[in-house]
């Protein structure tokens, strides 16, 4: 998820759990919550595809497609990339 550091810090912890029971509520376990926050970057993208593809789990839950990027075609491209690099599915939570 996006959490820059003007995003105060409550906003930041509902969201986490938010993840939380949505994951609950649907029989999976929330291990890990990944943070990206340099705008821009994608350094925190690339270390949960590669610790998704080192421990197989197949399931990434974000917030909304917006903490992808700011752009449709950027949204779309990460998306497919966690989809194909990692194999996973992805979930908005916030639909």
């Amino acid at each position: 998820m996006r959490a820059y550091d003007v995003t105060p810090d409550v906003e930041v912890m509902r969201e986490e759990l938010h993840l939380f029971r949505w994951a609950q509520a649907r029989g999976y376990d929330l291990v890990a919550v990944y943070q990206e926050v340099e705008e821009g970057s994608i350094d925190v993208l690339t270390e949960l595809v590669e610790e998704l593809r080192r421990t197989g789990s197949r399931a990434v839950l974000v917030p909304s497609i917006e903490h992808f990027g700011t752009s449709h075609p950027l949204q779309d491209n990460l998306w497919a990339h966690v989809v194909h690099n990692a194999r996973a599915e992805v979930h908005e939570v916030n639909q």
